[in-house]
């Protein structure tokens, strides 16, 4: 593939990760940004940790100073982390929430295997398809365990059921 396809399916992640932000249910908005924001946290950590250790790289990417992929650890990523949590399914059995959890990871592992085959967007070094799942599994794992403390009901942030349980009308 050329460097103009790859530049849009970046592109093309930004407007899927934009279009993603906005069809968030207002309802879900505040667990939304709690959890867009600590995966941007976890992603940035970790990819410096993998970048850094020329584990893999971004040979097209959007900054050349850095040299971390912007698209996946601030946008792509945190978007997909933000709909694992608001559509946990809390109330279904064991399975049922262990294999909605597995599908997310596995998703994002064979996307990265075909960019990674096909495109100049990334480059597996001393890094394989497994620590890509284990990986991402760990941090969304992590990002459900956050939320959940997060807006625990024992004193802890509390999530409004709607607008007037909450006094400025805002989320």
């Amino acid at each position: 593939m050329n460097v103009k396809a790859d530049h849009m399916i970046i592109l093309a992640v930004w407007a899927i990760s934009v279009i993603g932000m906005l069809l968030v249910p207002k309802r879900d908005r505040r667990k939304a940004q709690v959890a867009f924001l600590f995966q941007q946290f976890l992603s940035w950590i970790l990819g410096l940790i993998v970048v850094q250790n020329d584990w893999l790289d971004y040979p097209v990417r959007e900054l050349q100073r850095n040299y971390s992929s912007l698209t996946f650890e601030f946008m792509g990523y945190p978007i997909i982390a933000v709909y694992l949590n608001i559509y946990y399914p809390k109330v279904k059995k064991g399975w049922t929430r262990f294999l909605f959890v597995l599908a997310f990871p596995a998703a994002i592992t064979l996307i990265e295997v075909l960019l990674e085959r096909h495109t100049e967007l990334i480059e597996y070094r001393a890094w394989s398809w497994y620590w890509t799942f284990v990986s991402t599994w760990a941090t969304l794992q992590l990002s459900l365990v956050f939320n959940r403390w997060f807006f625990r009901s024992d004193g802890g942030v509390s999530q409004p059921e709607d607008e007037k349980d909450c006094p400025s009308g805002h989320f």
